[in-house]
Formats: C-alpha cells, sequence, structure tokens
C-alpha cells in the first residue's frame, strides 16, 4: 500500500476522533498488540487507527502483504486473531500495515515490538552480545521521523539500563536530526513490558491481564498510563507504575528468570525419582495443592524453550555488567540457563545408550519441534538440541509437528504432518513436546508401530500410563523424565 493511501487514511482516522498508533514489527507481540488495538472501542466506536510497520525485506514484506489481505502476519493458535484481523481490516477498516517508515510521522503513538536477542555458544553464560546497536538504530529511525509529543513505548524485553542509557539517547538523536530541541521539547518514552500468553487466549492476554509500565520522566509515564487504560481491562487488572524504567526492565527479567530457575530445580528431583522408583509428577501434583506457596511447583519435561526463558537472566547480567557498570555474579540464574539447555541432552544420552553408541543410521522420529504447544514457533526449541545432537552422532532424523512445514533453524530435517509416516520404522521416538493436538492418538500409534527392541523416550509423562505395560511385555523400551515406578522392558536394541 503506497504512503499517500496510509496517509489519507490516517487523516480521516484522526478527523474522525480516532488516535493513529503505529507498532512496530509485526511478530509474535506485535501481531497481537495491532489486533488488540484495532479492535479497542468506547460506545461502539473504535479507538484507533493502527498501522503495523515491518523491515523492508523478504520476511517484512510477506507480514505486511498478509496484514493488508486481512490475515495474521504471525500463526496464532487462538481463533479469535484472525477474526479481528480480518474484520478490522475489511469492515472497520482500520488497520493495515507498511514498509515504508515514514508512515512514523503520522502516529500519536509508536509501540516498539522488535525483539533483543543474546548471542552466546552453548554450555556458557559469560560471554554475551546483545546487538544493542540495532535497536538503538530502530529508535534513531523513530525519533527522526516522528512528530514531537509522540509517544514512543517499548514492549521489548530489554537489558535493564537500555532504555536511559541506549534507547532514550537515541531517540533524542533521530529528532534533533529532524531539527527538534529536545531540551525544550523533550521526547516521550515509556516501558510497558509485554505479557503475551501463546495459546488459546493469545490475543487477550494483551487487555485481560496485568500490565506495568514506567516512563523517563514523569511525563512520559503519564501518557502510557493514559494509553495503556483505554485498551487494556483496569478495573479487572490494575496497571502497575514502577518507579523508573530500569525498575521495569528489572521486573520483566526476574519474572522469567524466575521460572527458568523453577524449572532447572526440578531437574535434579527428576533424577532423583526415577533412581528411587517414584513417580515425579503425582508428587508434585501432590504438593501443588498448597495454594499461595507451592501451586507455581513445574513439572518435569524436556527442557525450557522459546524467546525469553532460555536468555532472560543473561539480559539482566548483561545490562549490569556492560551498561551499568555494576557486577552481577548471579549464580543461580546462570546455572539454572545451563542446566535447561542440558535437560535435552538427557534424552540423546538415554538413545546413545539404548543404542550402545551406534547411532549411525538409526532412524529417529522426533514428536513436536515446536517449544510450546500450540505455537508455530520453532526459536530456542528443546528440539533443536535434540535433533542436532542426534544429527552429528549420525542418526537419520525425521519429525512429525501439525502446526510447521519448514523448520528454518535446522532446515535439513524434514517436517511432516503424518505422524504414521514417522513413527512406522522408527528405532527411536522421542516425544519432544506434550501438545494436546496429538495428545488423543500418540499412545494407540506407538503401541501400533513400535517393534521390540526399539525405544521411546516420554519427558512429559505423555504415554506411560497408556503404554509401560504393554511396552514391557512386548521388548519395547521406554524412558521417562521424572518417573522410575512403571514397569521396563529387558530387550536389547534391533539391529538395522
Amino acid at each position: 500500500m503506497d504512503f499517500a493511501h496510509i496517509e489519507t487514511r490516517a487523516r480521516a482516522a484522526r478527523a474522525s476522533g480516532q488516535e493513529i498508533v503505529l507498532v512496530l514489527g509485526l511478530g509474535f507481540v506485535g501481531t497481537a498488540v495491532a489486533g488488540n488495538l484495532a479492535r479497542a472501542e468506547k460506545n461502539g466506536a473504535r479507538l484507533f487507527f493502527v498501522i503495523g510497520l515491518d523491515r523492508d525485506d523478504a520476511a517484512g514484506r510477506a507480514k505486511v502483504a498478509r496484514l493488508d489481505a486481512g490475515s495474521s502476519p504471525t500463526y496464532a493458535n487462538d481463533p479469535s486473531l484472525e477474526h479481528v484481523i480480518h474484520e478490522a481490516c475489511t469492515s472497520a477498516q482500520n488497520l493495515l500495515g507498511t514498509n515504508d517508515p515514514r508512515a512514523i510521522g503520522l502516529a500519536d503513538v509508536v509501540v516498539s515490538c522488535i525483539n533483543l536477542d543474546v548471542q552466546r555458544e552453548p554450555g556458557q553464560t559469560e560471554s554475551l552480545v546483545v546487538p544493542t546497536e540495532g535497536y538503538a538504530a530502530a529508535m534513531r529511525m523513530v525519533g527522526e521521523h516522528m512528530r514531537p509529543g509522540t509517544l514512543v513505548t517499548v514492549e521489548s524485553t530489554l537489558p535493564f539500563g537500555l532504555c536511559d542509557r541506549v534507547l532514550y539517547p537515541a531517540l533524542c538523536d533521530g529528532q534533533r536530526k529532524r531539527g527538534v530541541d529536545v531540551s525544550a521539547k523533550p521526547p516521550k518514552l515509556a516501558y510497558c513490558y509485554e505479557r503475551v500468553m501463546p495459546g488459546p487466549d493469545y490475543l487477550d492476554s494483551v487487555n485481560n491481564f496485568w500490565r506495568a509500565y514506567a516512563g523517563i520522566d514523569e511525563a512520559s509515564a503519564d501518557a502510557a498510563r493514559d494509553f495503556l487504560a483505554k485498551y487494556v481491562n483496569v478495573e479487572k487488572f490494575p496497571l502497575w507504575r514502577h518507579k523508573s524504567t530500569r525498575a521495569a526492565e528489572m521486573a520483566k527479567l526476574l519474572e522469567n528468570s524466575y521460572r527458568a530457575t523453577n524449572i532447572a530445580f526440578i531437574e535434579e528431583w527428576s533424577k532423583l525419582a526415577e533412581g528411587a522408583g517414584v513417580d515425579l509428577f503425582d508428587v508434585i501434583k501432590s504438593v501443588r495443592v498448597r495454594r499461595g506457596t507451592h501451586d507455581n511447583m513445574m513439572l518435569p519435561g524436556l527442557g525450557v524453550g522459546g524467546y525469553c526463558l532460555t536468555k532472560d537472566a543473561l539480559l539482566a547480567a548483561y545490562g549490569a555488567e556492560r551498561l551499568i557498570g555494576i557486577p552481577a555474579e548471579m549464580p543461580f540464574s546462570r546455572r539454572a540457563i545451563l542446566t535447561n539447555e542440558r535437560m535435552p541432552l538427557r534424552a540423546v544420552q538415554w538413545v546413545e545408550e539404548h543404542c550402545a553408541g551406534a547411532l549411525a543410521g538409526k532412524r529417529v522420529a522426533l514428536i513436536g519441534v515446536t517449544y510450546r504447544p500450540g505455537v508455530n514457533d520453532t526459536r530456542s526449541t528443546p528440539s533443536e538440541i535434540v535433533a542436532r545432537a542426534l544429527a552429528q552422532r549420525g542418526a537419520r532424523v525425521v519429525a512429525y509437528d501439525p502446526l510447521v512445514t519448514h523448520w528454518d533453524e535446522v532446515p535439513e530435517i524434514s517436517v511432516s504432518q503424518d505422524p504414521q509416516s514417522i513413527v512406522r520404522g522408527a528405532d527411536v521416538v522421542v516425544i519432544c513436546l506434550p501438545d494436546p493436538l496429538y495428545r488423543p492418538f500418540l499412545a494407540d500409534l506407538l503401541k501400533a508401530e513400535m517393534k521390540s527392541g526399539t525405544l521411546v523416550v516420554d519427558p512429559w509423562n505423555m504415554v506411560v500410563d497408556a503404554c509401560a505395560a504393554e511396552f514391557a511385555k512386548r521388548g519395547v523400551q521406554l524412558r521417562v523424565y521424572g518417573r522410575g515406578d512403571y514397569p521396563t522392558a529387558s530387550a536389547r536394541p534391533v539391529k538395522t
């Protein structure tokens, strides 16, 4: 869509009383934010005219094209998302996409939802690279195009200290390039970190959940509060105002690091339960009845995946050491990262033990390659660690996932939507994800297809109760994270 057309529509929307909001980045978070803003109403009238801006490259242009066609730029297992976006783009006509940064100058509010990754070698947490200059460049671009007085809010997960040490100066640099006297007209910058939850409530998690914010100054914080209150259900989920952007940045990082550490904590208990002949899933469920203190205890599993839990403690360390200049040893949080990173390798170790180290030519079927059930996001998934380790040892790795047709991070491994074709003839099956999409049929499929001498690794307690007894009779080996209480087979692997 050409800029002149966007400008005409934005001016008409403003004349009708709508605020113009530009969402920078049409990824997982930006899509949900854009959809929520586009559906926000008061007295039956839409509050916002929303412009989604993405990079002018092949991937960014494809996202914008999908949005302008009335479809979600990003898949989510939430049917309301497609409906909301289609209705906003067609009937309400208050949502569109562009790759032209000039659209920033049309906005009253810019919401930044672009990613910031940690780059590091696996197995260590000391040598970190965080490409903050890319985010700074984006803020300079925003500052160069935006009108004075525009509110800029950042939803991305950041190293603490980035807002005041990097992003705000970059925003000011952009405004100066535009000719704005930032001492007389300082830009408004607020940090309003996202809590978007993948799954069936993906869209509602933006506005029907507790949100927190902070401003670079009081005027920015006030503007952020007023903006959030227009589309967040503040009556049920009151806003939390942090004292500074650093505090808000730390809150987001602590929140995710706490969860990652909780997951890592269970790993040592999983091993203990396996050796002691105990069902740790049963134990944890009994402990969880203590509401308010223990009900968030995690269950065993293959490991941690996704964009947040695999890195956020390291963003805190990076921000402390590199941006603020204070020590950040953080031994618990750093060790949790490494523990979670090693969890998937236990499955690989079991496969090696079963095959007596001779994995060359063995057919290994992975069930699930995304990082979370119901989400087609494969970033930092534990399945990738398993797949790469097995392939390096010579195994023929194949995969099934109903939501993925091409595995971007591991393109050499084909992914099928036909589970039977993947499981049939497999020497080993590793259940990498507890997705409810295949829970109804997986146990029956494995009982029908797995032969004597094969191995099933079930880190999620998906099929053990349904399959263990029969597997033991037929000589199918079964290994389960956190369980040592089921009957096991004594058969040796079949030679291939």
